[in-house]
């Protein structure tokens, strides 16, 4: 009996590995709360987009080479009013990821708020995995994206990063 216990607290301890140190937070204009691994840093550019410009920013945390992000683009005016823009966006950057890991995008993409994942071309270095999901809401985009080296990605922190993700629809 005592060793039983002894396993279980042991296996226990071993679950609540240190360099995760969960932590639930708002981001995205407060459109997305997530619970980030470790503290999240954010960084914002303006990308160009059938000629609009959208400020998108990225939040993540990056834990043993683990990148845990919520990426998030309001929509300008064109696009909040253009539902076939909007959906090509989102697109677009559903198949960015495939293309970014030199993997051939499928010929249908995943549905939007559905998780999916993609083990990139190996470099030399090792392939890149990637994990994410991807919304098109009426007034922006949002996705949430584990990555890191397929030999050392995070499968159950990757699962409950974005199982934690709750997206608004405001």
């Amino acid at each position: 009996m005592r060793a039983g216990m002894l396993i279980l607290m042991l296996g226990l301890l071993l679950g609540c590995s240190p360099e995760y140190n969960w932590r639930e937070l708002a981001v995205a204009d407060g459109m997305v709360r997530a619970i980030f691994p470790d503290k999240p840093e954010t960084q914002k550019r303006t990308l160009n987009f059938a000629g609009s410009d959208i400020e998108f920013s990225l939040t993540a945390a990056t834990v043993k080479g683990a990148v845990f992000a919520v990426g998030y683009a309001p929509l300008p005016e064109a696009l909040k009013n253009d539902e076939a823009a909007r959906l090509n966006m989102g697109r677009t950057v559903v198949a960015s990821f495939y293309q970014n890991l030199g993997v051939e995008p499928p010929s249908e993409l995943p549905a939007f708020g559905q998780p999916f994942e993609i083990t990139g071309q190996d470099t030399g270095k090792g392939a890149t995995r990637l994990r994410a999901i991807a919304w098109v809401l009426p007034h922006a985009l949002v996705e949430g994206i584990v990555t890191a080296r397929s030999d050392a990605f995070p499968d159950s922190q990757a699962t409950e990063f974005l199982k934690g993700l709750a997206v608004g629809q405001r």
